[in-house]
């Protein structure tokens, strides 16, 4: 029997894991991605059990190591730069012992796919069309650069084409019709900007009223530039919907330009230099819910399935262990009935993983609408500070609960162990 072929819309984190382990159970795996190879938009990523494991056993981590942005841990600011309480790396800190910025990680995860001789990257590759029969996904594929089309015949399809997945519409139908997408009230804003002395080694987040966040993160001790992320926190923002709706790039700079100008702080730098950045990404949160992750030969993966957003900080986490669990599955199943026992597998644990801390307050506990409630916030953050450097002082850090890691087996057999060698 020739080896199965199969289609990956997408090399992000999901799309390039999935490559890699299904190249290593010999399918033949076409990865197509819209963007250029050399893409570096996106936020900070960390990588924590147990998708820490499925790295490892891709044999990567040292190379993830040498990219860690070297962020040394967090520190809450107010708009005169004093702070407010600073959490050093791990634990409670929103900074992760391995912590990458996306580019990198994404770059590293294809160049690692693309060395095995079964997987191929079509970058600037667009899927138009598919039509499904009972044994096969027949494909127009698009190339961007000279706008030709390419018929193929593959046995399965992969959609890992992010929140607004193309595979999902051409498969199932629009968001509206679905009605897929559930918003968590927010607009975010990733970039990049020159780096200056007070950005590193720790990350630094200021809030503003009605319920405005600056975050700078560094991106690594030699590197010239810095990593920004905006956030504001409100259901509707009809400048930053038209723009988002449109595609507009300038007109989604325009927009947080107003929303966080003459706010204090690092805002004038952020402002001024995010009219230049080229890295620019904006849009709104939302989380994606689906019935059912596959259709026939067609299925969904990461985001595409069950984008959770930044809120709950599993996003990574799901992309790469679904991206193992849904390699395995077909290993096991060389045929529809793969989908079937991927999902069963993984939906209760996507489900936990999208619910939004505090019963889904978080959001708007730690991001503030009115100066009296940053001010307590900052408050809380100081005394929590200080208790923290209290217990290591006194050695009684032991006494704090250890942080609980939502655990899921990824199965890994012997056998499964000794294919990535």
């Amino acid at each position: 029997m020739p080896p199965k072929r199969v289609l990956i819309c997408g090399a992000g984190v999901a799309g390039s894991i999935l490559a890699f382990w299904l190249a290593k159970h010999d399918f033949q795996v076409v990865v197509v991605e819209r963007s250029k190879a050399e893409q570096k938009a996106g936020q900070g990523l960390e990588i924590e059990e147990p998708a820490l494991k499925v790295v490892k056993l891709m044999g990567i981590l040292d190379k993830l190591n040498e990219k860690k942005t070297g962020e040394m841990g967090f520190d809450l600011v107010d708009q005169q730069a004093r702070s407010y309480g600073i959490f050093e790396v791990g634990g409670i800190s929103p900074t992760g012992t391995l912590e990458l910025m996306r580019g990198d990680l994404t770059e590293i995860l294809y160049k690692t796919a693309d060395e095995s001789a079964n997987v191929t990257f079509q970058f600037e590759t667009t899927i138009q069309s598919l039509r499904q029969t009972q044994d096969k996904v027949i494909v127009d594929l698009e190339s961007r650069n000279n706008k030709t089309i390419k018929v193929e015949n593959f046995d399965f399809v992969v959609g890992a084409d992010g929140v607004k997945s193309r595979t999902r519409q051409l498969v199932m139908g629009l968001p509206e019709k679905l009605k897929c997408f559930k918003s968590v009230g927010a607009f975010v804003a990733y970039f990049s900007i020159p780096k200056e002395v007070q950005d590193w080694p720790y990350s630094r987040l200021c809030h503003f009223t009605n319920r405005r966040i600056l975050w700078i993160r560094p991106i690594g001790k030699d590197s010239k530039m810095t990593s920004v992320h905006l956030i504001h926190g409100h259901e509707d923002v009809p400048t930053l919907r038209r723009a988002n709706a449109a595609g507009d790039r300038l007109k989604q700079k325009e927009a947080f330009a107003e929303l966080y100008s003459g706010l204090g702080w690092e805002t004038p730098r952020v402002i001024e230099q995010m009219m230049r950045a080229e890295n620019f990404y904006s849009d709104e949160l939302v989380q994606v819910k689906l019935q059912k992750w596959s259709q026939h030969r067609v299925v969904l993966l990461g985001d595409a399935a069950w984008a959770p957003t930044p809120f709950t900080g599993e996003g990574n986490q799901l992309a790469i262990i679904g991206a193992w669990v849904l390699a395995q599955e077909l290993s096991r199943n060389r045929n529809p009935v793969a989908f079937e026992t991927y999902e069963k597998r993984l939906r209760s644990y996507v489900d936990n993983a999208q619910s939004i801390p505090l019963g889904g307050y978080a959001p708007y506990i730690f991001n503030p609408q009115t100066t009296w409630g940053i001010w307590l916030l900052r408050t809380i953050v100081r005394l929590f500070s200080w208790t923290i450097r209290f217990l290591s002082w006194t050695n009684l850090a032991g006494m704090l609960p250890d942080q609980q890691q939502n655990d899921f087996d990824l199965e890994i057999e012997e056998a499964e162990a000794k294919v990535a060698r």
